[in-house]
């Protein structure tokens, strides 16, 4: 990795910031039990999944015919799936996550009714979104003696070489399972290579 590639950490520094001053300004203003804190963080992080399916599946591989551009982050992740292993379209920019960041953090304190509430929400979704690109980077350049982290290499492996269609989840395929996008690992053509599938682009 070359020694600019710092700026690819960018997210990870503004979201911890974000996250853990959310947090801090929650626990002074307001008394709430651990384990209600612990509730809503738990929720934070399985909500994860549900908005990493929604964005990969009906955002990341949208090719409905239109005449405009692709948005930024669909041409990020399409030169992701052209080169998969390179680190600079692996981690999710700020501006295309901050949106997410910012209309989850909405939805959430209108739903909760309460700020303080949303910040624990929205630190357990950082939690997983953090998880994601660290399982994602590990798919592309680890080599782990982990079982479950082979499993999921092999997975979204799978995604990018044989199937993007498919296996939409990095940090877990139970989503996958729940929207019917899972196939088992068993069911692939050949041992996932570096000879990518790239998705359909639109225009």
């Amino acid at each position: 990795m070359r020694t600019h590639s710092w700026k690819q950490f960018t997210p990870f520094y503004f979201y911890t910031v974000v996250a853990g001053g959310l947090g801090a300004a929650a626990a002074i203003s307001e008394a709430r039990s651990i384990i209600g804190i612990a509730l809503l963080l738990l929720c934070g992080i399985l909500s994860w999944g549900l908005v990493e399916y929604t964005l990969h599946r009906f955002v990341l591989h949208d090719d409905a015919p239109t005449k405009r551009s692709p948005s930024s982050a669909l041409a990020e992740h399409a030169a992701h799936h052209d080169d998969p292993r390179a680190v600079g379209h692996l981690f999710v920019s700020v501006r295309a996550s901050a949106p997410v960041a910012l209309s989850y953090g909405l939805l959430a304190w209108g739903v909760m009714g309460s700020w303080q509430a949303m910040a624990y929400l929205f630190i357990g979704l950082i939690s997983g979104y953090f998880s994601y690109e660290w399982l994602h980077y590990q798919a592309h350049h680890g080599a782990s003696r982990w079982r479950l982290l082979r499993y999921l290499k092999k997975y979204h492996l799978l995604h990018h070489h044989q199937t993007p269609d498919l296996r939409f989840g990095v940090t877990s395929p139970i989503v996958d399972y729940l929207f019917g996008t899972y196939q088992p690992v068993g069911k692939c053509a050949a041992r996932p290579t570096e000879q990518t599938v790239p998705i359909r682009r639109r225009g």
